[in-house]
């Protein structure tokens, strides 16, 4: 008999929190629980960009429920994303931690572009696969995501700065539906929408798909006002926002059919923007869809556990666009795979991940100056669009990567929270040992014997008398040791 997969993914957005629980058979999710609260976490957001306490409290009580549904499913399968307010709070850090205690696992941070992939993976996954180019809109609370791609395939994506809570807020935070406000937000989206007008039309596309809760909330009420039988379009578009100005207040929209109490508070946000996508895009109708995120998160999860993580693409590509070195990358992985059994403590699978990605990349800087060219390295992974990569991810690797050789460069740590450094300080001394160790770039016997990691002080020994037949090598050494000394950690070696 067949063991199930049960998966599970938690979606942090800056409208709702979101969670399923759900299996994948014949390549079809199929849904076993679902939760969701509407916490509009973007409203939480002051003017200097500080989430606060309350909504804090608020998000750790919603998580609490989460964290009991998932509490039994094992952590290779489960994923929990963070998006648009988690990336702009300035105390995001504080949350996080708080987050993760509540759900039992740590939360990853995704960039707006990486949100759009994940996405629309989830959006393929519930449509018919010959529809050609289909152009995918997700409105979220603080983002809205923009991709055309071609069956599961995307080809083009963006994430634009613009939300249902974020502009209700901005523009109607008097509760007002004034024509004034109105095309103040109107205007205020079709600018965002400006720079990427000319890419996506010259791409094209069949069908347009709209994957939101504002997108199928707009449209249940366009039909239930029998303003269209078939939802969001050209036409019925401007009934309801002639409907809306009417009314002329946020609270008053409670008499829009099919309108729910929940969505009513970020409906007008919501509404300006599809207004402006179809204006710009010159769309004809949209199509709402079941598929989102949270769907996308599992479909990702079950690709990594069966040997198709695009992670690994991400890097391939890198190191074509490159040429890096892979026959020299692969001797510094042998080494800290060997570093690494030799050493007195364990690691966690995401800490190994770091360190054989950093052997594979860390010599990217190359090709624009030899000079440095870890800190050249470490800026492009920052950087860089790695689909399948947390902002996380990419930090610490990029840390790593950064650390690699000679004088210690603290601000690169300071990069990191107090918890990711201490995590990331034995990453760095066995990453910095096998790249100095493989300084010769040939293939040749290191004799190592043992390696002890201790919080202070770190020892390395080699078997015989390796070391004193490498007389640069264990200058080399002496080096890293008054390196490593400026971190007051004292390298021993013998």
């Amino acid at each position: 008999m067949v063991k199930k997969e049960i998966y599970a993914a938690v979606d942090l957005g800056s409208n709702s929190f979101h969670m399923i629980v759900a299996e994948i058979n014949n390549n079809q999710l199929h849904v076993i629980d679902r939760h969701k609260d509407m916490v509009r976490l973007a409203n939480g957001l002051d003017a200097k960009g500080y989430l606060s306490v309350t909504k804090m409290d608020e998000a750790i009580a919603s998580l609490q429920k989460i964290g009991q549904r998932i509490a039994h499913i094992p952590k290779s399968y489960l994923r929990i994303v963070g998006t648009n307010t988690l990336r702009k709070a300035k105390n995001a850090e504080q949350f996080l931690l708080r987050a993760a205690q509540a759900l039992g696992k740590p939360i990853d941070i995704i960039s707006g572009r990486e949100e759009a992939r994940i996405l629309y993976l989830g959006v393929a996954h519930s449509l018919p696969s010959k529809q050609g180019k289909r152009l995918v809109i997700d409105i979220g609370g603080g983002s809205t995501e923009l991709i055309i791609g071609e069956e599961f395939n995307p080809l083009l994506r963006e994430s634009l700065h613009m939300g249902c809570v974020s502009y209700t807020k901005k523009f109607f935070a008097d509760g007002l539906i004034s024509q004034e406000n109105w095309q103040k937000a109107v205007i205020s989206a079709k600018r965002q929408l400006v720079p990427i007008i000319s890419r996506y039309k010259s791409l094209a596309w069949n069908v347009v798909i709209g994957a939101s809760g504002s997108m199928r909330s707009t449209a249940k009420v366009i039909t239930e006002n029998n303003f269209s039988h078939y939802g969001i379009s050209k036409n019925s578009l401007p009934k309801l926002i002639n409907l809306c100005l009417e009314l002329g207040t946020i609270e008053s929209l409670s008499q829009l059919k099919g309108l729910s109490t929940r969505r009513l508070p970020v409906f007008i946000g919501g509404l300006a923007i599809i207004t402006a996508l179809l204006n710009s895009l010159s769309l004809d109708e949209i199509v709402s869809s079941s598929g989102a995120l949270r769907e996308g998160i599992v479909y990702d999860l079950s690709g990594r556990l069966h040997h198709e993580d695009i992670r690994q693409r991400s890097i391939d590509k890198l190191v074509k666009q490159f040429k890096i070195d892979t026959k020299h990358a692969k001797r510094v992985k042998n080494t800290i795979d060997n570093l690494i059994n030799l050493s007195n403590i364990s690691l966690t699978p995401s800490q190994l991940e770091i360190l054989d990605w950093a052997a594979q990349l860390h010599e990217l800087g190359l090709n624009i100056s030899h000079s440095h060219f870890e800190k050249h390295s470490a800026y492009i992974i920052q950087n860089a669009d790695m689909p399948g990569f947390s902002t996380q991810e990419q930090l610490k690797l990029s840390v790593v990567v950064a650390l690699l050789r000679r004088k210690i460069k603290k601000e690169w740590l300071q990069k990191l929270s107090k918890r990711q450094r201490l995590k990331c300080i034995p990453l760095m001394v066995i990453f910095r040992a096998a790249t100095l160790l493989n300084r010769p770039r040939i293939d040749y016997a290191i004799d190592l014997k043992f390696l002890k990691i201790n919080e202070n002080k770190i020892t390395i020994g080699f078997k015989n008398d390796w070391l004193e037949q490498h007389p640069l090598t264990k200058e080399d050494l002496y080096a890293e040791a008054k390196y490593l000394k400026t971190l007051e950690i004292d390298y021993i070696f013998a």
